[in-house]
């Protein structure tokens, strides 16, 4: 059984936990320096929680195997292209412009789908499914 990262299981919960204090703060429309700190602060996690995930997924990518990158290669390549296409036969359907911007969104799910288990769980090999001691 894969086991958690106790640390990113932390790092996950101030997530949430900020997201929530900051949507109730923006919803109830409070203008107090408090709340605006809160939400400044917030945001400031959510950014640097984003930037200590990217750099813990490619440290973590240099220590696979090569054919475990090549699996992960075509499974984000795979998840990328259908989302994409998913995005831009709706932009068709709805007769709204096509954006570049609108790529980012597909980018970061595929990104998020193919590297979601090397985030959060132990693993020495992620190809074979052996777990640490």
């Amino acid at each position: 059984m894969k086991r958690l990262h106790k640390v990113n299981v932390t790092l996950f919960s101030l997530l949430l936990i900020s997201l929530v204090l900051m949507v109730l703060i923006v919803y109830r429309d409070i203008n107090s320096n408090l709340g605006i700190g809160i939400v400044i602060a917030g945001l400031v996690f959510v950014f640097l929680y984003v930037f200590y995930l990217a750099i813990l997924a490619i440290v973590k990518l240099f220590g696979m195997d090569r054919d475990e990158k090549k699996g992960r290669l075509l499974k984000f390549l795979a998840w990328f292209g259908g989302l994409t296409v998913m995005d831009v036969a709706v932009s068709l359907i709805t007769s709204t412009d096509i954006r570049p911007l609108d790529f980012f969104t597909s980018f970061g799910i595929a990104v998020g789908i193919t590297f979601f288990d090397v985030l959060f769980f132990k693993q020495q090999r992620y190809d074979k499914g052996v777990t640490p001691k």
